[in-house]
C-alpha cells in the first residue's frame, strides 16, 4: 500500500482564519463605540415645545430670539412685526454681540434663549453652522419644536 507524498510531506501552515474573524469583531466593537460616543456629544441639543402662557412664570424672565432656517438653509431673524434675512452664520453672530453690546438682551447670557425653527426638509450643514454661530458668542441654541395637531 502506498502512501501519497501529499500526506507524508504536510505542510505546517498556520491557520488565519479565526485571526481574520477575531479581528472583524474588534473593528466592529470599537466602531459601534465610536458612533455611540458621537451620539452622545449632541445630547446638549434638547427640543422645547411652545406652548401658550396662561400667566407670568418663571420663564418670563427669559428673552428668546427666534431664528428660522428654511429648506434651502437660508436663514431669518424673526421679531414679532418683521423677518430680518441673514445672509450668513457669521451675520446671526455679528447681529447677537450686537445686540448684546447694546444691552437688548440681558447681561446673563443664559436668561437669552435662542430658538431655532427649522423646516425638517433643511439640510443639516446650516443648521450645525448656527447652533456653533450661537455657541461661539455665548449663547445656547434650541431646535423647537411647534405641535400643529389641535
Amino acid at each position: 500500500m502506498m502512501i501519497p507524498e501529499e500526506e507524508l510531506n504536510k505542510s505546517h501552515g498556520f491557520n488565519f482564519a479565526p485571526m481574520i474573524d477575531f479581528l472583524f469583531l474588534m473593528l466592529a466593537l470599537f466602531a459601534t463605540l465610536a458612533m455611540s460616543r458621537a451620539v452622545l456629544s449632541d445630547t446638549e441639543i434638547s427640543l422645547a415645545e411652545l406652548k401658550a402662557e396662561k400667566g407670568a412664570s418663571a420663564k418670563s424672565e427669559l428673552h428668546a430670539i427666534h431664528l428660522s432656517i428654511n429648506a434651502e438653509g437660508k436663514y431669518k431673524w424673526l421679531t414679532e412685526f418683521q423677518e430680518y434675512p441673514m445672509e450668513t452664520s457669521l451675520a446671526i453672530q455679528e447681529e447677537l454681540s450686537r445686540q448684546y453690546q447694546l444691552g437688548a438682551l440681558p447681561q446673563n447670557r443664559t436668561q437669552t434663549e435662542i430658538l431655532l425653527h427649522i423646516d425638517k426638509k433643511a439640510p443639516w450643514e446650516p443648521i450645525a453652522q448656527a447652533i456653533f454661530a450661537v455657541r461661539e458668542v455665548g449663547f445656547t441654541a434650541r431646535p423647537v419644536y411647534e405641535n400643529l395637531a389641535p
